[in-house]
């Protein structure tokens, strides 16, 4: 409940974008899974603006890589004309050269991995925004079945997983490419017979390639979706720790953590076997083809085919192929998890918001405060109707309270005047205009709404207070906080409205979070006003003060107000009475309490009734 009042605040406030592409027009359901590499192909887009950088990094890995097969040359000439012949005075020739060979490439290497990671940084960097800026686009059917842990694993761990991958991988998949080819084609240009050994064994690489990769990607689409479902529940916990503890359910949550911890540790030990099943069968390849080396070229010097030191340096180049090899299967590894980040991540991206803006939306004028539904629907996802055929008229100034029976669709049908959903069937207008013609962002600048649950930034009262309207002059957020009846508390505090508060509030009452939605919600002036038991959390003192003050707040605007309260009902110009989605009776308070039968009647006695005393 707090998740989703806390979305509600967040689009309500208006800091996103509702405009979007098109998309199915009636529910979100997940997309289609996408294959692995047009996944991660899709990250080339977000990497153009940086190709100058990009062609920066291969020219160093170009460069890195064509000094890395120099020492082998080294080796065959320093054993062929200075080793065999005794020519010790020039031996430190090969040596220097050596050094100097390791010193270049050591700082083109640096370039490499300093400018992938740069480049990697920057490119997760814009990937965050863009996720993030895509689910505040998302209707609130998105966030009713969305989990905030798994959310937040996509938009933290996921794109982090996807850094790792350009960081690392990119760079080494060229430089093993060009590493592997480079050997081939020295090998060749030597001595073919041994070349053609050294393609002999490029078959049983390639199988042992497919057959680790076939094996541990799903295994890592697995780890990810643990991953979150292990960070939703700590998630999940945080947030209702005081209900945990005030049944005592500590040990029973404790033993469901255990749970899933271990469900994640079990995946990754799978995983883990897997990889580590790799570097054996990597020795063992490496181990073949210095064997087959060994036994055949040696033959070749003994017969004087070849040289000893080109012997030497067939087994060195044989011994760096080690590293590509074995960097295989990291770069599989990094590659599965990077692809089943990415189909996490773009999985959200690819879903498009239900309630968005019509191709030829206009601003809404400032509202006068007419209302009507007509023939309105609304049921959720598709499920039981919610709300059944609503009509209403509703006049500029007017107080409408929405009574009924809980689960009778109160709330509902007010939501959906700011369009936090678009109903089935009907329409809504104000001031005539139908509210799917005009823009989103207009018409919920003009509907103010205060939750029963209220949500309260980590920051000072003043800026939750003008989180609405950030420009607010100081004199504008106390005239508000005087209305809400929170001014006398907040000047009680030692650094009064710059009093920073706990993330939800927890650092002041629930009347006082109330109060400072109320205040936070009247600083931005709204042409039309929801109340949602507005008064629900306040002590009978304080509710008789804010009665007063309210009166000069719902003054010639249009209120609905959703409340249990006596004095709200009996004020209101009218009240809608509802009962299983349908508007059963509507009147004011005298006329209903007339129908001797009525339903309005038998809520009054059995529910209002009992707060009769303090409204006479």
């Amino acid at each position: 409940m707090l998740k989703y009042h806390y979305n509600i605040l967040v689009k309500y406030c208006n800091i996103t974008v509702y405009t979007m592409k098109k998309g199915p027009e009636k529910g979100m359901g997940k997309p289609p899974q996408a294959p692995m590499l047009p996944n991660l192909l899709r990250l080339v887009r977000y990497a153009k603006k940086h190709r100058l950088k990009i062609a920066g990094v291969m020219i160093a890995v170009i460069i890195s890589t064509t000094l890395g097969l120099i020492p082998p040359w080294l080796i065959r000439y320093g054993i062929d004309n200075m080793i065999i012949p005794g020519n010790i005075d020039s031996l430190w020739i090969i040596a220097v050269a050596m050094v100097a060979t390791a010193l270049l490439k050591g700082f083109f290497d640096f370039v490499k991995s300093y400018s992938s990671e740069l480049i990697a940084q920057s490119i997760i960097h814009d990937i965050r925004v863009n996720l993030y800026e895509h689910m505040n686009r998302l209707s609130f059917s998105f966030y009713d079945e969305a989990r905030t842990g798994d959310l937040m694993a996509r938009i933290t761990t996921d794109t982090d997983t996807l850094r790792h991958f350009l960081g690392r991988v990119s760079s080494f998949v060229t430089e093993n490419i060009l590493t592997i080819i480079g050997i081939l084609i020295i090998m060749i240009y030597w001595d073919y017979r041994l070349g053609l050994l050294y393609v002999m064994l490029l078959p049983l690489m390639v199988f042992g390639m497919y057959m680790y990769s076939s094996r541990v990607r799903p295994m890592f689409r697995k780890v990810r979706k643990r991953f979150a479902k292990l960070t939703e529940m700590v998630q999940e916990n945080f947030v209702g720790i005081e209900v945990i503890k005030l049944f005592g359910r500590e040990e029973q949550q404790k033993e469901r953590f255990n749970k899933q911890n271990r469900d994640y540790v079990g995946i990754n030990i799978e995983a883990a076997k897997v990889s580590a099943l790799w570097m054996p069968y990597v020795h063992f390849l490496i181990g073949l083809s210095t064997a087959l080396v060994v036994w055949y070229g040696g033959r070749l010097v003994i017969q004087g085919t070849i040289s000893l030191g080109m012997l030497a340096g067939f087994i060195s180049y044989i011994a760096m192929l080690t590293r590509p090899v074995r960097q295989t299967g990291m770069m599989i590894n990094l590659s599965s998890q990077a692809a089943a980040a990415s189909e996490r991540i773009f999985d959200v991206m690819d879903m498009n918001p239900d309630v968005k803006d019509a191709p030829n939306a206009h601003e809404l004028p400032p509202v006068k405060g007419s209302v009507e539904y007509r023939g309105v629907s609304f049921s959720y996802k598709g499920g039981k109707k919610v709300l059944k055929d609503i009509d209403i008229k509703v006049e500029p100034g007017e107080t409408v309270a929405v009574v009924g029976p809980t689960g009778s669709g109160k709330s509902t049908l007010l939501h959906l005047l700011p369009r936090f959903y678009d109903p089935d069937e009907g329409s809504i207008l104000i001031d005539e205009h139908d509210i799917k013609n005009v823009t989103v962002d207009s018409l919920r600048k003009q509907v103010g709404i205060v939750l029963q649950h209220t949500f309260l930034f980590g920051a000072s009262i003043r800026e939750n207070i003008s989180y609405g309207r950030e420009d607010a002059s100081m004199e504008e957020i106390i005239k508000c906080a005087k209305i809400a009846q929170i001014h006398d508390f907040i000047e009680s505090l030692p650094l009064g409205y710059e009093t920073p508060i706990g993330e939800r509030g927890v650092d002041i009452s629930g009347g006082q979070r109330q109060r400072l939605a109320m205040a936070r919600v009247l600083l931005t002036d709204p042409g039309l006003l929801i109340l949602d038991e507005p008064t629900s959390s306040v002590d009978v003192e304080t509710e008789d003060r804010m009665q007063e003050a309210m009166k000069d707040v719902i003054k010639d605007r249009t209120t609905f107000v959703i409340a249990h309260r006596l004095w709200t009902v009996q004020n209101a110009d009218k009240i809608l009475v509802l009962k299983d989605g349908e508007i059963v009776e509507c009147g004011d308070h005298h006329e209903l309490l007339q129908k001797e039968d009525g339903f309005y009647r038998k809520i009054y006695q059995h529910v209002l009734k009992d707060e009769g005393g303090r409204s006479g």
